[in-house]
């Protein structure tokens, strides 16, 4: 089974558009979602599930996510049926409300695996919130199946949660500071490894991207996002570690192991009081820098 870990960049490619790949991966993005949906018009869907078959069929070296239409649209077995035969795939599921939304992906993804010889559970689901039910639930909904490793919140300017809630989107994300943090500790508490920040919008204020990168980092997720390669080098700049973080991690690291041979458990370092909590923090720290 494919090993999984934290992402910091998801860059989107229309599956009308697979002749981009190139472009996109040459972006550095941690992993390309290749989308049936929003992007995709009514007209062009079959030509995308054929089109991103081709692609996903030839990607077992990389992790590579597949964008469903919602379920409850009722083409769930035509979308899925672009999955390949290999586990380096997985499925992002928009407008997830529930757990029940999620109940026959789950079982057509466990028909899949038996059917290529994959391991249970090999293909991971990654789901979308983007409604207030959505969030309400998203504790049982992550919980529901062990093939949910990770979660989106769609925190897109006047996007599907934006709406629902009646908020209004700034830079500074006011609006969504609840939706986001009920959204980290629901995600952390089901242990997933995927916690992806929604969409900006603005492809030309790159300033605003970085501050809500930023934002959404200071909330706890790990990974944000793109609609246009421009993106991904700010995203995963800011979603990584900086050479001060790494630095300040290591020497505190290093403080406190000294301290505790000595039989102390908690220190001053820098002006502050430490303990094995401020370790762990640092070893998440050294942790992303090495990815």
């Amino acid at each position: 089974m494919l090993s999984h870990r934290a992402l910091r960049s998801f860059l989107f490619v229309p599956g009308t558009r697979t002749n981009l790949m190139p472009k996109a991966l040459a972006t550095g993005a941690d992993a390309i979602i290749l989308d049936l949906e929003d992007s995709v018009p009514p007209a062009q869907k079959e030509e995308a599930r054929s089109l991103v078959a081709i692609e996903l069929a030839r990607s077992p070296e990389r992790l590579t996510f597949l964008r469903i239409n919602n379920p409850r649209l009722g083409n769930l077995g035509k979308d899925l049926a672009a999955l390949a035969p290999h586990s380096a795939q997985a499925v992002m599921v928009p407008k997830v409300e529930g757990a029940r939304d999620i109940e026959e992906i789950d079982a057509r993804l466990a028909a899949h695996e038996l059917d290529v010889g994959l391991e249970v559970d090999a293909i991971s689901i990654l789901v979308v919130i983007e409604s207030s039910m959505g969030l309400r639930n998203l504790f049982d909904t992550l919980s529901h199946t062990r093939r949910v490793r990770g979660a989106g919140l769609a925190t897109a300017e006047e996007g599907d949660f934006m709406c629902d809630i009646g908020g209004k989107w700034t830079a500074t994300g006011e609006a969504l500071t609840y939706a986001r943090g009920k959204f980290v500790c629901d995600a952390r508490a089901a242990k997933m490894t995927w916690l992806v920040d929604g969409a900006f919008m603005q492809l030309a204020n790159e300033p605003a991207l970085e501050c809500e990168s930023q934002l959404a980092r200071t909330h706890g997720f790990n990974g944000k996002v793109a609609v246009h390669p421009r993106q991904v080098k700010s995203i995963n700049q800011i979603f990584s570690p900086t050479d001060v973080e790494v630095a300040r991690a290591q020497k505190l690291i290093d403080a406190y192991r000294e301290a505790e041979s000595r039989g102390r458990g908690a220190i001053r370092f820098e002006g502050m009081m430490i303990d094995r909590a401020n370790v762990q923090w640092a070893e998440q720290i050294l942790s992303l820098a090495r990815r």
